[in-house]
């Protein structure tokens, strides 16, 4: 049974779970080379089961950069919407509730709240913005060609928004375009460091800060961040998205998590995973967690030896 963390090594990680696809990447360092720093099995293609929303913000905070005043428009979640919603608390409340984008985002992010993606994507398109086109012309321009969308959310959420494929390898590389520009200077790609000038031309400063911003305050009791020192929102400073909603569902698709975290001297470390339903080790989301939280935990033993 796996069912609870163990303490490993990421190369032991890779060996203790042969059916978990992940990256670890950091900047140049003392430490590291500069390329990834362990992948396993990261070049496979899954959904992206938990980090759909990562794109779904990232492109909404991108729109906010040609329309001042984008994020900061409300929007209505309506008991159409909470109908439609499978996780998050919003789904359990009575009433009209109005926000606006910035926040519906957070919620998003913070507890992966389906009521408000399923507002956010009512939004966007009474406004006229077609947020699947845009997303993946946004994934385009950054180069990231491993992210093919297939649609949104529509009557249904559980609180992705957009639905699709991609690989750990090339998320990654998304989160290494998150850091701001004077970091992107010293941070080195997989490949080559050509793709981070492309990166600085297409995503502002302000949107990465924001997404840093929204990430930043994410408690993830089930995923990569789960098993930090700590405890609750105390854990080890770090970026990560909320996933528990895909364990709570016993996830069909897989489940995605990532993390973001920085050494002393201000280097980034960046975790990518997707662990697919087919592994004979899940019995339960108790299992996910462990098997993503002992992930982590390794990472972050790297981080600080």
């Amino acid at each position: 049974m796996v069912a609870e963390v163990r303490v490993l090594s990421l190369a032991e990680c890779a060996s203790s779970f042969p059916a978990l696809r992940f990256a670890v990447g950091a900047v140049a360092s003392d430490r590291v080379s500069g390329t990834a720093t362990l992948v396993s099995r990261a070049e496979e293609a899954h959904d992206l089961a938990g980090i759909g929303k990562l794109l779904l913000g990232l492109t909404l905070a991108h729109l906010g950069e040609g329309d001042e005043g984008f994020l900061e428009h409300t929007l209505t979640v309506t008991a159409d919407h909470r109908a439609g919603a499978r996780t998050g608390t919003l789904r359990l409340m009575s009433g009209d509730l109005e926000l606006s984008v910035e926040d519906a985002v957070n919620l998003v992010f913070a507890t992966g709240d389906a009521a408000c993606v399923l507002a956010l994507l009512e939004f966007t398109k009474s406004e006229g913005v077609d947020v699947f086109a845009e997303a993946q012309g946004l994934v385009d321009a950054l180069g990231l060609n491993a992210f093919q969308f297939t649609g949104t959310e529509e009557d249904e959420s559980w609180g992705d928004g957009l639905l699709g494929q991609t690989t750990c390898a090339e998320t990654l590389e998304l989160l290494r375009t998150l850091v701001t520009p004077g970091d992107l200077e010293t941070a080195v790609s997989v490949a080559t460091s050509a793709p981070a000038v492309t990166q600085l031309s297409v995503l502002s400063e302000a949107t990465r800060q924001r997404m840093q911003s929204w990430m930043g305050r994410v408690f993830e009791p089930a995923g990569l961040a789960s098993a930090l020192p700590g405890f609750g929102p105390q854990r080890v400073p770090h970026q990560t998205l909320s996933g528990l909603e895909l364990t709570a569902r016993g996830a069909e698709c897989g489940y995605s998590s990532v993390l973001t975290l920085r050494t002393e001297t201000g280097e980034w470390v960046h975790v990518a995973a997707h662990l697919p339903t087919s592994s004979a080790d899940l019995q339960s989301p108790r299992d996910v967690s462990a098997v993503l939280g002992t992930l982590g935990l390794a990472t972050y033993h790297f981080v600080t030896r």
